[in-house]
């Protein structure tokens, strides 16, 4: 699965950027398809449990919803994530840094 980029830098300009370095484009759309990944895997699951092959927009909202690992404060929002990433470059960290710190987030 590969998420255009051209939408993902799209996203970090409207957000403020003025310009967006391809590295920066390439991890958000890493980050942004593992969690919709997890997402999916988790509607495809209420979709079986409700006996319907076919997943509704209801089962993407379940997934998005369901405690996995993580409390409310910990819910991802695209918008918090390009946040944080902006921060991150704001602090002087590199890119390897920002990929650490979202796959922290994942680890909890």
């Amino acid at each position: 699965m590969a998420i255009p980029k051209a939408p993902v830098k799209r996203i970090i300009q409207e957000a403020g950027a003025e310009r967006v370095s391809a590295d920066a484009v390439d991890a958000l759309a890493e980050y942004l398809e593992d969690y919709a990944e997890d997402v999916s895997k988790k509607a495809v699951t209420y979709a079986k449990y409700a006996k319907r092959k076919t997943v509704k927009a209801e089962d993407i909202a379940l997934a998005i919803d369901s405690p996995k690992a993580e409390s409310p404060e910990e819910k991802h929002n695209i918008l918090d994530v390009i946040k944080d990433v902006f921060d991150a470059a704001s602090e002087g960290k590199g890119i390897e840094d920002i990929i650490k710190s979202f796959k922290k987030m994942e680890k909890k």
